[in-house]
């Protein structure tokens, strides 16, 4: 969601190939399980991104289990955690199938008896049966009250009212008459959030859309944009705002019809929209967005001295890996340095949240914990974060991001704007 940008690019393509996986709830687990006085057991469920090639799409993460491996034997050999050193349970699971990922949580969350487990696909399973989460990839906003997703990357029902106000100081809805554009019929919820802050912020909204074409009927969908484009272009409208997967399918819509009408625009979701780039989409369509993150970019993070760590770390102990330096230029395929700054940031959250619940180590104690995080510096990202109550994630960044077409890659801002 880290949101570590090649994460949470390669994330969102596995979701938009196989859909979110319908995994069951685990029993709930009673009491604290997983802790003994000395060891602290850890499930990583990683996405083995090598299985999506049978589907089309070519992604290397790099030998993510090495890069845990190597990260939380560095955590171990310097005192583990107030005393316990970490036990990892780690298991690459197939994303285009729901059956590897029930049966990984059913493992982990009943034989293996974990005490908490990081970046599973899908967190909904071990919420259910309370064991707390760190960096779920395809998160919910919320856990079940048992147990927590904590993450750094906020969930779009909090971050869309952030990044619209940022946008709004910055002019980009003054004196437009705007169109507010839902890509799909699932996006009804964020589309709610999204005219509810453009409302408050006193934005002319003067047309709003929902392509409801059957999702993978390409010829549907941009039959229904077709439509979609005259009415707005009707209305006046002269400033778009794509709402979720509608950050995608806007460009992608238009590209395939190659509109003569190209408002500039807004996506709502960068992971989305940065999704289209490198395909076959005009560039046109998409140089003239306005996006952002609350994340820090590639570069950013890569560069970050934390992350530069872990990757010596990585390097001294599998010295035979290939490890690519970050590169927006690189397709997916040579992506290798993700895993690394996966298990960089991941681990150093867990460990920020289990070292400040101290030497009783519960899941209250680890809950309490993690939404008194304050100010912590976690690697891979250029500022503290901090969490609240009831709120398992940073809120307050925000990272302009951009299209260039010279290059055709994304760009992020290397500092947040100010607030």
């Amino acid at each position: 969601m880290t949101k570590r940008n090649g994460v949470a690019i390669g994330a969102v393509l596995v979701a938009l190939l196989c859909g979110l996986l319908g995994v069951g709830p685990a029993s709930a687990s009673s009491g604290t399980q997983g802790v003994t006085a000395t060891t602290i057991r850890v499930g990583v469920p990683y996405v083995n991104v090598a299985a999506v090639k049978s589907v089309g799409v070519s992604i290397n993460w790099g030998n993510v289990t090495d890069a845990y491996k190597a990260v939380i034997a560095d955590v171990n050999a310097h005192g583990g955690i107030n005393g316990r050193k970490i036990v990892p349970f780690i298991v690459a699971v197939d994303p285009t199938a729901a059956a590897p990922a029930a049966t990984t949580c059913t493992t982990l969350t009943q034989d293996d008896k974990v005490f908490a487990v990081i970046a599973p696909l899908q967190p909904a399973c071990y919420l259910q049966a309370g064991v707390p989460v760190i960096a779920g990839i395809l998160a919910s906003a919320l856990g079940t009250g048992l147990a927590q997703n904590f993450a750094l990357a906020p969930p779009a029902s909090t971050y869309d009212p952030l990044q619209l106000s940022i946008f709004s100081k910055q002019g980009v809805f003054k004196n437009k008459k705007v169109g507010v554009f839902a890509g799909v019929t699932t996006d009804d919820a964020e589309l709610k959030i999204v005219q509810a802050s453009l409302s408050k912020l006193h934005v002319n909204v003067v047309s709003t859309a929902v392509d409801s074409a059957p999702q993978g009927d390409l010829s549907a969908e941009n039959e229904q944009l077709a439509v979609i484009t005259q009415r707005f272009q009707a209305s006046g409208v002269n400033e778009v705002v794509a709402v979720g997967y509608g950050s995608s399918i806007w460009p992608e819509g238009l590209s395939a019809i190659q509109s003569s009408y190209n408002p500039p625009w807004v996506a709502t979701s960068e992971a989305d929209f940065t999704g289209d780039v490198g395909g076959s989409n005009d560039p046109k369509y998409l140089s003239n967005v306005v996006t952002s993150s609350p994340l820090a970019g590639g570069a950013t993070i890569w560069a970050n001295p934390g992350t530069q760590r872990c990757v010596k770390l990585v390097r001294k102990a599998y010295p035979s890996d290939h490890i690519n330096a970050f590169s927006a230029t690189l397709p997916s395929s040579q992506a290798t340095w993700t895993g690394i700054e996966q298990a960089c940031t991941d681990v150093a959250l867990f460990t920020a949240i289990a070292k400040a619940a101290g030497k009783h180590l519960t899941l209250a104690s680890f809950m309490h914990a993690g939404y008194g995080l304050r100010n912590v510096l976690i690697p891979g990202s250029s500022a503290p974060i901090s969490f609240g109550p009831n709120r398992p994630y940073a809120l307050g960044p925000v990272y302009m991001v951009h299209y260039d077409p010279n290059t055709k890659a994304i760009v992020v801002a290397s500092k947040p704007v100010a607030q």
